[in-house]
């Protein structure tokens, strides 16, 4: 294997719909794609920064309880340890970049 490409063909896949793409020395990527609105998913907390960035769809961001609405070429962040959910309200594809990187 290649230590700097990951092929499609070895990508791992969560159970929220996020494919896990590559993971570097300090962070990962990860690609998110999710059709279905997910208005219940509560409120949590991770130990690892993130930044996204919109490809297509729409989805709010709820963070330290203010509503932040993504669209496609929005970019966002949420910060370790801040309390946050997302709420996708139009089939959502973004990616991930978390640090520290995570397979979560």
């Amino acid at each position: 294997m290649n230590p700097y490409k990951v092929s499609q063909n070895d990508t791992t896949h969560g159970t929220d719909g996020e494919h896990h793409l590559v993971r570097g020395e300090r962070s990962s990527m990860r690609l998110w794609h999710r059709e279905e609105p997910n208005a219940d998913k509560p409120e949590h907390t991770h130990e690892y920064e993130t930044l996204g960035y919109v490809i297509e769809g729409r989805v709010d961001l709820i963070v330290n309880g203010e509503t932040v609405s993504l669209q496609p070429g929005d970019s966002y962040h949420v910060p370790a340890g801040t309390p946050h959910t997302f709420r996708v309200t139009e089939t959502l594809t973004a990616v991930e970049v978390t640090t520290p990187g995570t397979d979560k």
